[in-house]
């Protein structure tokens, strides 16, 4: 496994395997991801790190990941550290950062896709710098770094160790070689195709995460319009540590474009259906659109507000409601009909609210609707975020879940085994979804089933000289829509949590032999 699933499998040593402990590494990796956005403050400003790090904090996607020891759950922590640690090497060239950019890049190739990809762009970022713009910050920190053997010469061993490391699979393997976070990357473009549809990332960043999205293209856009024409303007009155802070600062710029148009690029060459791959692009999306937010705020004239604030009170009060109603219609319960009625006219009501003021105020009135946006957006993804944590089918973004009955299922199991004694085979084809349900449990995932004191397979399936024992258990659910942008499905999919398409499930029996 990659570095996420040996150091869980070493925290199951030590403190036993539950399902605790097994989250216990994506949380505090994410955890970490937001204390490490607030040091994002010199490229993107205070307010846009605090509007990246809430958007990372609620986003439903980063949510399901940092909650689920799946892939794609530690790769995001190491890109952010490896582009904050070179920025901040090119900003003042000091031996102590050096030691957390090599770490991290060292260790991408062992983590995730997410890592790899990062790592990929912030090479491809620095053969850009120095071969089409002749960037001196880059010659700067490249001769600081040349001229000190005791950070190249750490660079090396460090390099090294994270080499023999992945070589060895951190010690748990010696037949298979091969790095595990350049496997999972490269298996995004493994052949053949699946049944992904050509729209899918962009339907799900569209379901789950339309204010990063939004407010993500709005930064790079505005980004690419003002670097498409340097400034040609030198800051001549400012001293030389401030004027190379200047030059870092739009670096950075120009690296956010590369890496989003990277990670862009690399989600439409996949062949393979997964959300995880989608955290490629979150974290730079996030990052424009906390400088989007910085921008946007900064250049308001809010002073309308004294005259119009009836009307964004309202439009405030009335979304705030919305919110509400919309938590509890993410929850399994759901909410009555004329709940829903509510919700409809509520949100209705607070558009038209902040439409009056709009033909008084032409180019002055995003000061009302900012705070009316930022409302109806946190709203969203506090309400996503609350969804996808339940255990349902709900979810295209995750995997079939397991039900409530999967933990009876075990039991059963045991008490089987316990009486019948013997080998319980279990098809080898319900390890994804049974798997870590019955880890401790006697059973064997595939294997010959002649022998066995019972088999457990799909209803269709039954095995012969074996007769079905009890009920169809439907153990885990599953949803993916066959259409994914349907404009009234995904409304009510993104309200009410209702799947517009076929539910498939895994259902099976279990078989006892005749004699």
């Amino acid at each position: 496994g990659d570095l996420a699933a040996a150091v869980t499998s070493y925290l199951f040593r030590i403190l036993g395997e539950s399902e605790l402990v097994a989250r216990l590494l994506p949380a505090m990796a994410a955890a970490a991801l937001l204390v490490l956005l607030w040091f994002a403050r010199p490229y993107v400003g205070r307010l846009g790190a605090l509007v990246a790090g809430a958007l990372v904090a609620f986003s439903p996607l980063f949510v399901v990941f940092s909650r689920s020891a799946v892939p794609f759950s530690a790769g995001t922590l190491l890109a952010l550290a490896m582009v904050l640690s070179l920025f901040g090497y090119l900003r003042e060239p000091r031996s102590w950062l050096v030691f957390p950019l090599v770490v991290s890049l060292a260790l991408a190739p062992l983590t995730d896709a997410v890592a790899v990809s990062a790592a990929i762009a912030i090479l491809a970022f620095i053969a850009i710098e120095v071969s089409f713009l002749g960037s001196n910050e880059m010659t700067r920190a490249w001769e600081t770094f040349r001229r000190s053997p005791l950070q190249w010469v750490s660079a090396l061993l460090v390099l090294g160790a994270a080499l023999e490391l992945g070589l060895t699979h951190f010690g748990t393997s010696l037949h298979r070689t091969g790095l595990p976070g350049l496997r999972q990357w490269t298996d995004m473009f493994a052949t053949p195709r699946d049944s992904r549809a050509p729209e899918y990332h962009f339907a799900l960043l569209l379901a789950y995460d339309w204010p990063l999205l939004l407010l993500g293209s709005a930064g790079f856009l505005t980004l690419a319009w003002r670097l498409r024409r340097p400034s040609r303007a030198t800051p001549l009155r400012l001293r030389s540590g401030q004027a190379l802070r200047l030059r870092s600062g739009q670096a950075f710029q120009r690296f956010l474009l590369v890496g989003t148009s990277l990670s862009a690029l690399t989600l439409a060459l996949t062949t393979q259906r997964e959300a995880g791959q989608l955290l490629l692009v979150l974290l730079p999306l996030a990052l424009l659109a906390g400088y989007a937010v910085e921008e946007a705020v900064t250049a308001i004239d809010w002073s309308v507000l004294r005259r119009w604030w009836p009307a964004l009170a309202g439009s405030l009060l009335l979304l705030a409601y919305s919110a509400l109603l919309m938590t509890e219609c993410s929850s399994p319960e759901g909410v009555p009909p004329l709940d829903r009625f509510l919700l409809v006219l509520a949100f209705g009501s607070a558009l038209f609210l902040i439409a009056i003021p709009y033909p008084t105020l032409y180019r002055h009135g995003s000061a009302v609707a900012l705070p009316v946006v930022a409302v109806l957006a946190a709203a969203f993804v506090a309400h996503s975020s609350l969804a996808v944590t339940f255990d349902d089918g709900a979810e295209f973004a995750v995997d079939a879940r397991l039900t409530g009955r999967a933990e009876q299922f075990q039991q059963t199991l045991d008490g089987l085994a316990a009486e019948r004694g013997g080998t319980i085979v279990v098809d080898e084809g319900l390890l994804p979804a049974l798997g870590w349900t019955l880890r401790d449990s006697p059973v064997v995932f595939g294997g010959p089933v002649a022998g066995a004191a019972a088999v457990v397979a799909p209803p269709n399936a039954g095995p012969d000289g074996f007769v079905g024992l009890g009920e169809v258990w439907r153990l885990a659910e599953g949803w993916y829509p066959e259409q994914l942008l349907r404009p009234r499905g995904m409304w009510r999919w993104l309200v009410y949590r209702e799947p517009y398409g076929e539910l498939k499930t895994v259902e099976v029996r279990i078989y006892v032999p005749t004699v």
